[in-house]
């Protein structure tokens, strides 16, 4: 299997694969089968050198998942493109959207103008860091759940204060099980991750700092420096990312949802939106 696309653990790294092969080509039902149980084994793929269009990014994603073909779940991310999103504040770590029932599967990112040492994103696995814990905290977490809010602020973690009518916020296990395997992996992230059920908030901070640190021990992230036509794919609900602000230089990529649901399909609007859209209704009439 790995034979086949030369897939080679990323130099340096403590989890992923660099995979060699033409996204923008066609596959085989068995090479996409085999790009499937790549995948699964670490949650992510690197390949260089890829030049994919958006519909043909869609395409490549689509291999690992089911994708959202509408712009809402798939846009650039830039600092210097007007249509980009996220700017240039700091991303704690996090997994997309894990405020509404159905999070993101997975997500890939292509690296379409990156200025050389412009800010990279971290990845941290919640496999290994589920596999690192003591039995005994394996144990104590295994059937607790946690609410996750709406992110309201870049660059600091979210709580339960900063929540406003209308916002979304879902409760989901605290240990996830990977689709196909069963493989446990944590399922909590430190932007929007506000508190375990059943447990006083002192109690919660606690145990939620106990994982955090698990979570993102240094040798437990993968730092991926940006070069021109990269492209990882990842698995978003047992592989979180982060980035640091940034500080100088270009940096746009190419973001497509891997995903059941998008955002907009389990989010209903909110009180804002709804307010627009009232005026705009009584404007009409």
């Amino acid at each position: 299997m790995s034979e086949l696309f030369g897939a080679q653990p990323i130099p340096g790294a403590p989890f992923g694969l660099e995979v060699s092969a033409d996204l923008s080509g066609t596959f085989s039902d068995a090479e996409k089968e085999a790009l499937r149980k790549l995948f699964e084994r670490d949650g992510l793929l690197l390949f260089r050198g890829q030049s994919l269009t958006m519909d043909q990014q869609l395409d490549a994603s689509e291999i690992f998942g089911p994708v959202m073909r509408g712009a809402m779940d798939n846009y650039l991310v830039s600092n210097v493109e007007e249509e980009g999103l996220l700017g240039d504040g700091e991303l704690l770590f996090h997994v997309d959207i894990p405020f509404v029932p159905a999070p993101y599967l997975g997500g890939s990112l292509q690296a379409l103008d990156v200025d050389q040492g412009v800010s990279a994103t971290r990845f941290a696995s919640a496999f290994r860091a589920w596999e690192q814990l003591p039995e005994d905290l394996q144990c104590r977490i295994d059937g607790k759940t946690v609410l996750h809010v709406r992110g309201r602020e870049l660059g600091r973690r979210t709580t339960l204060s900063d929540s406003q009518p209308g916002d979304n916020c879902a409760v989901h296990a605290l240990v996830g099980r990977q689709e196909g395997t069963g493989r446990p992996y944590l399922f909590a992230c430190m932007d929007m991750a506000a508190l375990v059920i059943g447990l006083s908030e002192p109690e919660s901070e606690s145990l939620l700092e106990e994982l955090f640190r698990h979570l993102y021990a240094p040798e437990n992230i993968y730092e991926h420096h940006w070069r021109n036509g990269d492209l990882v794919v990842w698995n978003n609900r047992a592989i979180q990312h982060a980035r640091s602000p940034i500080e100088r230089g270009r940096r746009t990529l190419q973001r497509v949802a891997i995903a059941e649901l998008g955002y907009w399909d389990q989010s209903p609007a909110d009180l804002k939106t709804f307010d627009d859209l009232q005026r705009v209704k009584n404007k009409a009439a």
